[in-house]
């Protein structure tokens, strides 16, 4: 027998009997079912590969010099001042920029035309884009086989701040109160995939039973609906067609996970864009998030540290760090928005950092995770589109280069967004309208 065929698989059952009757036991997930290099499955089924937005407004200090001299490797530069709070996991960073929203002659809407540009192709003319945002189609793409398509958290305390879009322009709210989300990840609907025993809840199956009832009558009623509610409809039924599939999962017992333990809740917190706040608020979200990846409740998942017009602000000051960005020259020391900045820089490592502390295999969930860390423009002091900040972290499962520094000479931002689907496998050779399309991907990160 080849050295292959020896392998256990995670399939594997022990067989007996017990009273007369035959008996199986799935075995737990053991290290032998991982490949030699933990990137695959010892039968060959790929890992779980995930994907994180970290979003953080204002970007860096105004007219500071955020970026580095020289592109390539970047372990033996010293990251400048904005970046500083990096330097001890700059080996699993990189760093691009100059990458641009172009909004050919459409109007600049302060803090929203730049993420709206990179993260959902497109420059409106109006307020609002149709189409759906880069975290969104990576979410269909992936989340096929887990409770959730995606999840999203805020840290200020405000639900409808959100860059996530479905499509025809449907938001996705994020979640702002910690006790609120670990309720919906690990409340009543949760299922332990490393519990002993698995009873389906009766109540998941009457929601079958409704589910299927409701799905029986869609060929009737659409006899009797124009072209427009038939769109509206089918809509409805893809959204429907998404929540019976959560059903189903409910009513299958998972396969064990070795890294998934369901956390301990949250007490309920305060939540606010005062900063002290919102730092505490971000720890327990991250910690929620990575928990729910490492229990395959979700594969993609959504931070906002700070909302796109940032209302961060110190205790016992009313100013906040948009307003301050408007009132402190920029050939001025500005101490206020550097310190903001700062505090901002310090959380997006605290959250790399959090991913890297999960182990998983021989590896951690940092490593299986592509973190795309966007803000909303490259100088707040003039709503500037031009060389907004970007960052990655984490390897992807293998498919990406860390450590590396790229300056992308004014190319269209939607380049992130092309290169971080084709990553996740969603079928799209091109990204984009008018000037912000591309068909470019970022190869020199690519492994």
């Amino acid at each position: 027998m080849g050295a292959q065929e020896r392998l256990l698989s995670r399939r594997r059952v022990m067989r007996g009997m017990m009273h007369g009757s035959a008996v199986t036991v799935a075995l737990p997930f053991l290290n032998c079912f991982l490949d030699g290099n933990g990137v695959a499955l010892a039968d060959g089924t790929p890992r779980r590969v995930r994907f994180a937005h970290w979003f953080f407004g204002n970007g860096f200090t105004a007219g500071r010099k955020w970026w580095l001299d020289k592109p390539g490797p970047i372990g033996d530069q010293v990251l400048p001042e904005e970046l500083a709070p990096l330097e001890s996991i700059k080996d699993k960073i990189n760093i691009i920029s100059h990458l641009n929203v172009l909004p050919d002659g459409r109007p600049n809407r302060p803090h929203q035309t730049g993420w709206q540009g990179f993260w959902q192709g497109t420059v409106p003319s109006g307020p609002s884009v149709a189409a759906p945002s880069v975290d969104a189609m990576i979410s269909e793409a992936v989340g096929q086989n887990t409770r959730f398509r995606s999840l999203g958290a805020s840290c200020t305390g405000n639900a409808a701040s959100s860059v996530s879009f479905l499509e025809g322009g449907v938001a996705q709210p994020n979640e702002f109160s910690p006790a609120a989300l670990y309720a919906r990840i690990f409340g009543p609907d949760f299922t332990d995939p490393n519990a002993g025993t698995f009873t389906p809840d009766p109540k998941v199956m009457a929601k079958r039973s409704v589910l299927s009832a409701i799905k029986d009558e869609r060929t009737a009623l659409e006899l009797d609906l124009g072209a427009e509610d038939k769109k509206r409809l089918d809509q409805y039924f893809t959204s429907l067609r998404q929540l019976e599939q959560q059903v189903e999962m409910q009513l299958t017992k998972p396969e064990p996970l070795v890294a998934c333990v369901k956390p301990t809740g949250p007490d309920e917190m305060k939540t606010s864009d005062q900063l002290d706040v919102s730092i505490a608020t971000h720890k327990v979200m991250g910690q929620l998030l990575a928990h729910a990846l490492l229990c395959d409740q979700t594969r993609s998942v959504r931070l906002m540290f700070s909302d796109s017009t940032p209302n961060l602000r110190v205790a016992g000051d009313s100013t906040t760090y948009h307003t301050y960005t408007h009132q402190e020259p920029m050939d001025g020391p500005q101490e206020k928005c550097r310190f903001f900045a700062r505090e901002c820089t310090i959380q997006m490592a605290e959250f790399i950092k959090m991913l890297d502390s999960f182990q998983e295999g021989d590896s951690t969930l940092l490593d299986q995770t592509l973190v795309v860390i966007t803000s909303d423009n490259g100088m707040a002091f003039t709503h500037s589109l031009n060389n907004i900040p970007f960052l990655t972290a984490g390897r992807a499962g293998g498919a990406v280069k860390t450590g590396q520094y790229l300056n992308m000479a004014g190319d269209p931002a939607t380049r992130v967004g092309l290169t971080a689907m084709q990553l996740f496998k969603v079928p799209v050779n091109k990204f984009g309208t008018d000037s912000m399309a591309t068909s470019k991907t970022i190869s020199e990160i690519l492994a």
